[in-house]
């Protein structure tokens, strides 16, 4: 019992060293008779300070930010612990919702300040804009993004007795492109398909549903509709599209995908997928002999490409003592040569959050990424229910799985998924207001 209190001891003593060490901000020491600014970002394995805050350091003398890097999984407790406690950082950066942080009164809106300084609004895209706003204010400015398009293989094409320039441009022409490059081997197992709606991290089910024009969340927030005849109609397709191709085999032929050159796509047993715009890196690490094609994500006939994109955003949180320096590191985190400069740096490069930066010649270098920067004006913001992010895209993943394997009907599937993500929301909503009542009286 004595060595276990021992070993409990050390083991306490070692966890709070740890803690400590890794609250300690980056770089060189502050310079005499700078103002500082605390300035929090996320981490995943490979810590390093974001360009922005390297170069506000470098290009004034009055303001230094200190940097602290917070690993991902302890990012909100750290930080609404900061903001409780009286002492919170001057500048965040995150990637969850903004609306999450608003209504919960942790951040500081940014209306008096963009009013102020007749800043610039449109230099944003608007599904990034539209992330920053709770309630009629700004809370946040967005600094990175990804956009998506549809990538296809030239060469399969033309084996397949396709025109390698023309991509198809409807749901209905993918189903027959997808038939002419599908190949299955004398027993019937397949060798390379032309597509797999639920290979990669962007639902073709919900681009389907969005060109359609549906909506899940009512306007005052508080309701949620998954079972509406928009995303019926897309996860029909889904149906029909499994009933053609039996779950089961697709599933066996992508047990043999992996990472790096055995992704689908780049060991090219599959011919066209809707990839993000660092995928090129992939493709020029991995396979840069491939060849392939970009262009806009396929819709139903009559309707409009619908693409998605999320963002990287920076703000200030509530309590921040130094909001006027913190204000002026956001704007330049968000300006045009910063933008460019962040993108050319990144051995994996994010999209520049700002159209003016994704549209500069600069960045513009070739037909591909004029297809993903054109892409962006027809994105659709992943935050569908902030208050019940996770729980949305868990029910709905959740859901287009029932449905593929045939287990629930649409109806049934998306009729118990909005169940689960309305009682999320509401339970939400009700720490929501509890939180938003704690902070009313720490005001007092």
């Amino acid at each position: 019992m004595v060595l276990i209190k021992k070993i409990a001891y050390i083991l306490g003593i070692a966890g709070v060293v740890l803690f400590l060490l890794w609250d300690l901000p980056y770089g060189e020491p502050v310079p005499e008779g700078r103002e500082v600014i605390r300035y929090w970002f996320i981490t995943g394995a490979k810590e390093e300070v974001p360009y922005h805050a390297r170069k506000f350091n470098e290009i004034q003398d009055s303001i230094y930010i200190e940097s602290t890097a917070v690993p991902w999984t302890e990012h909100e407790k750290k930080i609404l612990t900061g903001i409780l406690s009286g002492n919170p950082p001057d500048v965040i950066q995150q990637v969850t919702p903004v609306v999450k942080w608003a209504s919960r009164m942790a951040l500081v809106p940014l209306d008096e300040f963009i009013h102020r300084d007749d800043f610039d609004t449109t230099i944003f895209f608007p599904a990034l804009w539209e992330e920053m706003k709770w309630e009629g204010s700004v809370y946040a400015l967005p600094v990175n993004s990804a956009s998506y398009a549809f990538l296809y293989n030239k060469r399969l094409f033309r084996e397949a007795g396709l025109d390698p320039d023309k991509p198809p441009e409807t749901w209905s022409e993918l189903l027959e492109y997808n038939r002419l490059i599908t190949q299955r081997d004398q027993r019937g197992r397949f060798t390379r398909m032309g597509f797999i709606p639920h290979y990669g991290n962007l639902q073709t089910s919900m681009l389907m549903a969005w060109q359609l024009g549906a909506s899940f969340l009512s306007d005052d927030g508080t309701r949620i509709s998954m079972k509406n005849d928009e995303t019926l109609k897309a996860f029909g397709w889904i149906v029909d599209y499994y009933n053609e191709y039996p779950i089961n085999d697709v599933n066996a032929f992508m047990a043999g995908f992996g990472h790096a050159e055995q992704h689908g796509f780049l060991s090219e047993r599959v011919g066209m997928m809707v990839l993000d715009s660092s995928f090129l890196d992939q493709i020029e690490r991995y396979r840069p002999d491939l060849e392939f094609g970009v262009s806009f994500i396929p819709a139903f006939e009559g309707y409009t490409t619908v693409s998605s994109s999320g963002s990287w955003w920076v703000a200030i949180p509530r309590g921040a003592k130094n909001q006027e320096a913190a204000w002026e590191m956001i704007k330049l985190a968000v300006a045009k040569d910063t933008q460019l400069e962040t993108v050319a740096e990144m051995e994996e490069s994010l999209f520049p959050g700002t159209r003016e930066a994704a549209n500069d010649p600069s960045f513009l270098t070739d037909e591909m990424t004029e297809v993903f920067v054109r892409q962006m004006d027809y994105a659709r913001s992943p935050s569908i229910v902030p208050m019940a992010h996770d729980i949305f895209w868990r029910e709905f993943h959740n859901a287009q799985e029932q449905v593929m394997f045939g287990l629930q009907t649409p109806e049934q599937a998306l009729a118990r998924a909005e169940r689960t993500v309305q009682r999320a929301l509401d339970e939400a909503l009700s720490y929501d207001r509890f939180v938003r009542g704690r902070m009313s009286i720490t005001d007092n």
